[in-house]
């Protein structure tokens, strides 16, 4: 293995649901796509980045056990995600706060806040709404769940500015409580009970709250995992297992690797005990029960199949990743925002030129010296996993 290549592990290697492509992918991606394209978020170089991407094969490959409305309104849900991080990647907190207030308010109140937040963000969030709308009977507890869900989602991405802007790299266990709301699975995985009709006493089940729970640690570890070369590169690791881990036991970056596949594999094994637990609430209940956790089984795993098959995090090179498991580190570029486009609040000027490059070069700095800090021991592969908690 050459100096710049690490091994990443297979986290999934147990996991018997398997690669499954929705037939209605191209369908759902040519709409999908006009729709986004009709907001004009990006420029002409980022539009051709965002559409490589192709989150509508991410939501093809996860949601890929429902309909032809379902798999358009999955794929407008990552196509948003997509977009609004974007935005808030790139925004200071008071920024990402507002963006985070706009989406809220259009979707709780959409007609009031049509007039009031002509940010594209809101007009997208309106239609996504409309659609979402058609798959659930009026009422059903899937609209109160993802609105709630959502607004967590939202405001914890402003944590995450915060702690962008401060370069904070969190403890293990408050990473782990940050990141479940941050990476956006929860109100994600929530859009699986819709047409469902799941009464409370099942989501609210221990059962199945703790398998929705293990599937979103499993689709963090899986993002993070993936995601790392592109941030790193970018000078954005600090909101990043990799980083916490490394930080946290003073292992080198193939040492936090190596971590990750060991603590995957605990979470793995906790959803199949949770699985021996479901009750029985009835034949026709217990079907869209095993809908949804198919569901959930599926977005693991297809989770982990985009992040090879699209070009998000490895570019051209995800399929031969995905074969080898060898990962390089190389320049990326940020975002695909429009330059017009990039999010500063009324509160924080811009900086001059040359002082904006030298807090960029000192960004990458502190993001790469935890691959050659010289106080990065070299630590027995037992000690090193003994001390996490499973």
């Amino acid at each position: 293995m050459s100096e710049e290549q690490y091994r990443i592990p297979d986290l999934l290697h147990d996991w018997p649901w398997t690669r499954r492509l929705s037939p209605y992918y191209t369908d759902a991606k040519r709409d999908s796509s006009g729709w986004v394209k009709s907001f004009h978020p990006f420029d002409r170089q980022g539009q051709s980045a965002f559409d490589a991407c192709d989150l509508n094969l991410l939501a093809s490959l996860t949601y890929s056990n429902r309909g032809k409305d379902f798999i358009r309104l999955g794929c407008d849900l990552m196509n948003f995600y997509f977009v609004y991080d974007e935005y808030t990647d790139v925004a200071d907190p008071s920024a990402a706060e507002n963006l985070a207030k706009t989406v809220i308010e259009a979707m709780k109140y959409p007609i009031a806040s049509s007039s009031n937040t002509p940010h594209l963000l809101a007009d997208m969030t309106r239609q996504f709404w409309e659609r979402a709308k058609e798959l659930a009977a009026p009422g059903s507890p899937c609209f109160d769940h993802f609105i709630a869900t959502s607004d967590t989602y939202l405001r914890a991405v402003v944590q995450e500015a915060h702690d962008r802007v401060h370069q904070r790299v969190r403890p293990l266990d408050d990473y782990m409580n940050l990141r479940r709301d941050t990476c956006g699975a929860r109100p994600t995985l929530v859009l699986i009970e819709f047409g469902l009709d799941l009464p409370e006493v099942v989501t609210s089940h221990p059962s199945i709250v703790s398998l929705t729970e293990r599937a979103v640690d499993l689709i963090i570890l899986v993002n993070d995992m993936h995601s790392y070369v592109r941030e790193i590169s970018c000078g954005l690791a600090y909101h990043n297992i990799i980083t916490v881990v490394m930080h946290e036991y003073s292992l080198d970056l193939q040492g936090a690797l190596d971590w990750l596949g060991v603590y995957a594999d605990g979470v793995v094994s906790r959803f199949f005990c949770d699985l021996q637990r479901v009750p029985s609430w009835g034949y026709d209940v217990d079907k869209r029960v095993q809908v949804y956790i198919d569901g959930l089984a599926q977005w693991v795993r297809g989770n982990d199949d985009w992040s090879c098959e699209g070009k998000r995090y490895h570019g051209n090179d995800g399929m031969k990743i995905k074969e080898t498991r060898l990962i390089s580190i190389r320049p990326r570029r940020i975002n695909y925002l429009k330059p017009e486009r990039s999010v500063v609040s009324d509160a924080d000027k811009p900086e001059p030129r040359r002082a904006s490059r030298l807090k960029l070069i000192q960004q990458q700095l502190c993001a790469w010296w935890p691959l050659f800090s010289g106080r990065i021991l070299m630590r027995k592969i037992l000690r090193r996993f003994t001390a996490v908690k499973f």
